[in-house]
C-alpha cells in the first residue's frame, strides 16, 4: 500500500508527463502518438488475448514500450500508460532494463506504482472533477447510472471498470454505488452503453495493429546487408509487419550462419 507522499510524488510525475505531451483536453486522445512525441519507441503487435499484456524495455539506443494489440483498445491504452510508468518510475532508477507484465494484478510495489501512475496519467483528479462539473452537471452520484460512466469512459478513453476504479480511489463513489454501476454494465454491456451515448465503441474492440518503428526495420535490413544477421531472422522480423524478404532491397543470396543475435535480441523479447 502506497503512503500519501508516494501517491503525491507519482501524481506530480504523471501531471508533468501530461504537460510534456501537451494534453489539454479531458483524456489522452492518442496515447501511442503522445508517448512517441516525447521520445519513446512504441511497438504494437497482436500476440493473442491470452498472452502477456506488454513490456517496458531500456536499450542503449532507445526506450521501448511494447503492447499486445490483441487486447481491447481500452486495455491496450492502459498498458501503454502502465509501461510508461515503469520507464519513468523504475527502469532507470532501479537499474533495470526490462519489465514484462503478464497482468496488472500483481501486488508487487513496482506494479502498484505503475498502475497508479497510469490512473493519474489517464484520469487526472482535476480533469475528472471538471468533467463531472461541466459535462454531468454535478448530478448527485446517487442518481448516476451506466450512461454517466460511459460518458466518462469515452471522454478519457479508458475502460468502464477503470472509470469505476478511479472514481472509487478519488472518493467520488462508495462501494454501494459502485456495485450498482457494475450491475448496469452487466445488464447492458459497456458497448451498448457507449452506443447509446454515441461514444467511442472502439474502446471495446481489439485493433490487432502491427506497428514496428521504421528505423528498427531499417536497422535490421542494414544488419542483414552487412552480414551481421542470418536471412531466417530477417524473414521472421519482416513477417511481423506482413512483409517478405522479397519485398525489401536485400541480397537474398547471402549465406550467414545462425550464430549472432536472435530475433528476441533484436526486438527486445516480443515472443
Amino acid at each position: 500500500m502506497m503512503n500519501k507522499n508516494s501517491r503525491l510524488r507519482i501524481e506530480k510525475m504523471a501531471d508533468s508527463v501530461r504537460n510534456e505531451c501537451q494534453i489539454s483536453g479531458y483524456g489522452v486522445q492518442n496515447i501511442f502518438k503522445d508517448v512517441e512525441k516525447i521520445g519513446y519507441e512504441v511497438i504494437r503487435y497482436p500476440i493473442g488475448e491470452d498472452s502477456f499484456l506488454g513490456f517496458s524495455l531500456l536499450k542503449e539506443d532507445g526506450e521501448i514500450i511494447f503492447t499486445n494489440s490483441s487486447l481491447i483498445l481500452s486495455r491496450e491504452i492502459f498498458s501503454v500508460a502502465h509501461e510508461l510508468g515503469h520507464h519513468i518510475l523504475h527502469l532507470k532508477k532501479d537499474g533495470l532494463t526490462l519489465i514484462k507484465d503478464a497482468d496488472f494484478n500483481d501486488r508487487d510495489e513496482n506494479e502498484v506504482e505503475a498502475n497508479y501512475f497510469a490512473a493519474c496519467f489517464l484520469m487526472p483528479r482535476d480533469k475528472v472533477d471538471l468533467f463531472i462539473r461541466y459535462e454531468i452537471h454535478d448530478k448527485p452520484v446517487t442518481e448516476w447510472n451506466g450512461l454517466d460512466i460511459a460518458k466518462i469512459q469515452s471522454a478519457f478513453n479508458v475502460s468502464y471498470d477503470m472509470v469505476l476504479y478511479r472514481l472509487k480511489s478519488l472518493g467520488i463513489l462508495n462501494y454501494n454505488i459502485l456495485d450498482q454501476l457494475q450491475v448496469d454494465k452487466y445488464e447492458n454491456t459497456a458497448t451498448k452503453l457507449l452506443k447509446t451515448i454515441k461514444g467511442n465503441i472502439d474502446l471495446c474492440k481489439a485493433t490487432e495493429v502491427k506497428q514496428i518503428p521504421a528505423e528498427y526495420l531499417e536497422w535490421v535490413i542494414t544488419n542483414y546487408n552487412e552480414k551481421l544477421i542470418p536471412i531466417n531472422d530477417l524473414g521472421s522480423i519482416l513477417n511481423y509487419v506482413d512483409l517478405k524478404v522479397e519485398d525489401v532491397d536485400v541480397d537474398i543470396t547471402s549465406n550467414i550462419t545462425e550464430d549472432d543475435e536472435s530475433i528476441d535480441d533484436l526486438l527486445g523479447g516480443i515472443e
